[in-house]
């Protein structure tokens, strides 16, 4: 048999852990996250790209379907100085798409992707010579299609 005071000690024990729950995080799983869900993809992308480089690869995405190859062009031509991050990110907002780039991680250009490419994806960039059909432009890019 146990003393009152061993029973209140193991009450107090097994009381602190659930005094530290919070009824809001039980009912997280039950709620509509999909507007946090948009400000924090959002939100990931650092300053020269945010808000308008994600916005413009969702619409990007909303024009095209699975199977889709897009080659990217964007402000810079140089792998580590923006594009590399500016490609992946890409290859993330368009699940089912082939996003071709332009330029390689050594710098030089991939002309064979633009010529290949049925959509070319141009954020912040005029693309000339080319003769192809705008779907759209906005949030500061051009989607144009072969």
């Amino acid at each position: 048999m146990r003393s009152p005071r061993q029973i209140a000690a193991l009450l107090v024990f097994l009381a602190l852990p659930l005094a530290s729950f919070r009824l809001p995080s039980f009912a997280l799983p039950f709620r509509d996250r999909s507007a946090a869900e948009r400000e924090l993809s959002l939100a990931a992308d650092p300053a020269p790209w945010s808000p308008d480089y994600p916005l413009f690869l969702q619409d990007v995405l909303a024009h095209t379907r699975p199977g889709d190859t897009i080659a990217l062009v964007v402000p810079t031509d140089d792998w580590d100085g923006g594009y590399s991050y500016a490609y992946y990110r890409a290859s993330y907002f368009l699940p089912g798409r082939e996003v071709l780039p332009v330029i390689t991680p050594e710098n030089r250009a991939v002309p064979e992707n633009v010529a290949r490419a049925r959509y070319i994806a141009a954020w912040k960039r005029q693309v000339t010579g080319l003769a192809r059909r705008a779907v759209f432009a906005q949030h500061e890019g051009v989607l144009l299609e072969r």
